[in-house]
């Protein structure tokens, strides 16, 4: 395929903020584009001025820009045929409606214009998922073109839109095939060749049903503000719909766009996994060097905390995480002092035995952990009993960085203090 010819779009309506099923679409388009060298456009398609939403548009931009789907040519500015925002190129569906009316394939119906659908025979295509797909004629509804309004429908300003942008590539979701005979004859009737065209699979949620909110069903900007990275998201969605090995390669935009294959898109609905998510966030975390992770993790922290801290703790934690915004859960008890836990008999006497050591003691990682290992052998005490009750006292908690090294960076007279306030 010549590398000049690709040309694909992502054409969200700003009518809320973008379903994670349109992102999986926005990125496929991406991919595809990149993959020989072609453009991708981002058209908004918003004639539907009474369901638009306030910020949506803005949230449409951000998304694109957060997973780095960024589109070749400016929305605002668009090509030779204007903006690619359609409430701006009205005009140019008013003079193709007409020439649809002009050959009989367009008529007026109460003041709005209707497709003229043949009612026999069939629309037939080569689908790039589906394979060959025919459709009765007599199936399809002469549905609207153009509102009586002025207003241009879907069907309409999609196809004269895809047409005049030079798209070569229609990747759109498969509730769209039954709308594809009118858009074939809209196509057919201004004597204009039909673009490759790829209907994708629904995303479906465990139990198999529409995937909705209580799967785990949000927009990208929500599992932003959540924690995960784009290069996780991008990764979970690109195995939404096609296979690549065992699935749990970890692919950057440019490996997904040598990979993409528009002809090997599964025809079967994906089943949207929020635990696929999370191990794909999980691993992309531990992917990040220092560096980045310390840039990224910023926004989340509930502390103040110092560039050089920070960069002590984080490789202490950088494998415990699988959301960006669990990183406090860690690391609070390095700034706060927890609260003195309840005592046993027994774990005061570790407690006070630990003090001793640690009093007195080097402190360095080595020296820390020999003094206190035989301390406890040389009294018969159980280690991990032992280090749990030091844990607990220092931490709040039993889950926790390694000890030793979180026992460094708190620093010695803290972690004394913390261990004379379990005792006290």
């Amino acid at each position: 395929m010549s590398q000049t010819t690709v040309r694909t779009r992502y054409a969200p309506s700003p009518t809320g903020i973008p379903h994670i099923g349109n992102t999986r679409t926005a990125l496929y388009a991406f991919l595809l584009a990149r993959k020989y060298g072609g453009k991708f456009i981002l058209r908004i398609e918003d004639t539907d001025q009474k369901r638009t939403v306030p910020g949506s548009l803005e949230k449409i931009y951000e998304i694109q820009k957060f997973l780095g789907l960024t589109p070749d040519e400016d929305p605002q500015k668009g090509g030779l045929f204007g903006p690619y925002i359609q409430t701006q190129r009205r005009q140019i569906y008013q003079k193709y409606v007409q020439e649809l009316v002009a050959k009989g394939v367009a008529y007026e119906d109460e003041g709005a214009i209707r497709i003229k659908m043949p009612k026999e025979g069939y629309a037939t295509w080569h689908d790039l998922v589906a394979g060959k797909i025919s459709i009765p004629n007599k199936e399809v509804d002469d549905k609207v073109l153009l509102k009586s309004d002025g207003v241009p429908t879907y069907h309409l300003a999609a196809m004269i839109d895809d047409h005049l942008m030079e798209i070569s590539h229609i990747i759109r979701g498969v509730e769209y095939i039954v709308s594809t005979p009118v858009h074939l004859k809209i196509y057919e009737a201004l004597g204009w060749e039909f673009p490759h065209i790829a209907h994708v699979p629904l995303l479906l949620g465990p139990d198999r049903t529409k995937l909705s909110k209580r799967h785990g069903a949000k927009s990208v900007l929500e599992y932003r503000d959540e924690g995960y990275l784009p290069e996780a998201i991008n990764n979970f969605l690109f195995y939404l719909g096609f296979s690549y090995q065992d699935n749990s390669a970890l692919l950057s935009l440019a490996d997904m766009a040598k990979i993409f294959d528009e002809n090997k898109i599964q025809k079967q609905n994906a089943i949207f996994d929020i635990q696929k998510l999370n191990h794909f966030n999980k691993a992309w975390i531990k992917r990040l060097s220092d560096e980045d992770l310390l840039e990224r993790i910023k926004p989340f922290l509930k502390h103040q905390v110092a560039d050089d801290t920070l960069t002590k703790i984080l490789p202490l934690v950088k494998e415990r995480i699988t959301k960006l915004d669990e990183l406090d859960q860690f690391i609070t008890f390095f700034f706060d002092r927890p609260e003195p836990q309840v005592q046993t008999d027994q774990t005061k006497k570790y407690l006070a035995d630990a003090l001793s050591v640690l009093e007195k003691n080097a402190w360095t990682k080595e020296a820390i952990e020999s003094a206190l290992a035989n301390s406890a052998n040389e009294k018969g005490w159980n280690r991990g009993d032992y280090f749990m009750a030091l844990r607990l006292a220092i931490t709040g908690s039993r889950v926790t960085p390694p000890l030793t090294e979180s026992m460094l960076i708190i620093g010695q007279d803290e972690i004394l203090a913390r261990l004379k306030q379990n005792l006290a």
